[in-house]
């Protein structure tokens, strides 16, 4: 029988946290009435670990890292059922979280993801995501990121889009936008896929009841050069493909100037030049991004910008 869900998990070399995303994941998935599958993408993993996981689960062994972006396209390649689970390996899900997702999806056609309420492992009170949003400056953001876990929402409720981390997508969605864009790599890649996916009339939603909690930036460090340059280079590209021209000129200046401050700030704070050497590569080669979305450029409605204020706010609730 066609699964009604397929999870993927992108394995990246944390094998602790792999054993128990995975175990978690089987019990969620257990939950689900319908036949499901499970994925895994062996990103980076030791030989020994890869033939563990070959005898349980689905592998797939590109024999490279592929990234977040190139991972999911692997698994995509291997996976059939109607949606599709992402979960981080540094993740563990509590076991009512996909049949949730699966039932807030399920309540309309136009519904293409789903978002998790996401914990941060290390302090369970506090949320780490409740979907992701894109102000009109273009900065994308976790939703109440670092407030408390009571003061979110208790329904489901739309949202601009689902984070990548955990989140749960129709495929038929992803097949009418062309899903995550390879190219990104790492970071990103779920704001620019939610971003296209609004252009095209699907909606998002998040659904509350589905907690997951998170080992927030096991693989690459939240303040890693390499998670700044590529930050920082996608940032560039998302705009380029999926801002309107309207949109640039009004907040050009602004975009503008809220980048440099951000480049100087981490310059001073964490003595690197990563976040404006992303910038740069992303400007290098943004012609041909703005090209690329040419076809599905439209308006849509973006959340007022909070500003630095508010990149200060973030900052701190990841530990800044």
């Amino acid at each position: 029988m066609t699964p009604r869900v397929s999870a993927i998990v992108l394995a990246f070399g944390k094998e602790a946290l792999l054993d128990a995303c995975l175990r978690s994941l089987e019990h969620a998935l257990s939950a689900v009435a319908d036949p499901t599958e499970l994925i895994v993408v062996a990103n980076r993993v030791s030989p020994e670990a890869s033939g563990l996981l070959g005898g349980k689960h689905v592998l797939v062994d590109p024999g490279r890292n592929l990234g977040f972006a190139g991972g999911v396209a692997a698994g995509l390649k291997r996976a059939s059922g109607e949606w599709i689970a992402l979960v981080n390996d540094d993740c563990v899900v509590e076991p009512d979280a996909i049949a949730e997702m699966l039932s807030a999806g399920e309540r309309s056609g136009d519904i293409g993801s789903v978002a998790a309420q996401v914990r941060f492992a290390e302090r369970p009170d506090t949320l780490n995501s409740s979907g992701i949003e894109v102000d009109e400056l273009g900065v994308a953001y976790e939703r109440l990121l670092g407030r408390p876990v009571t003061v979110g929402e208790t329904e489901v409720v739309d949202v601009f889009g689902a984070s990548g981390g955990a989140g749960l997508y129709r495929r038929a969605m992803l097949d009418a936008v062309g899903g995550f864009d390879e190219s990104f790599f790492a970071y990103l890649e779920d704001a620019d896929l939610a971003w296209r996916a609004r252009m095209h009339g699907w909606r998002s939603v998040y659904a509350p009841r589905a907690v997951v909690e998170h080992h927030h930036s096991a693989t690459l460090g939240h303040r890693s050069s390499e998670k700044y340059f590529l930050v920082g280079r996608n940032r560039v590209r998302m705009l380029a493909k999926n801002a309107t021209r309207s949109q640039l000129l009004r907040r050009g200046p602004s975009i503008v100037a809220y980048d440099l401050a951000y480049v100087a700030f981490v310059a001073a704070r964490a003595r690197t030049l990563a976040p404006l050497r992303g910038r740069l590569s992303g400007l290098s080669e943004s012609r041909s991004y703005r090209a690329a979305g040419q076809p599905h450029r439209r308006p849509i409605t973006l959340a007022p910008s909070p500003g630095i204020r508010g990149a200060l706010q973030r900052d701190r609730a990841y530990g800044g």
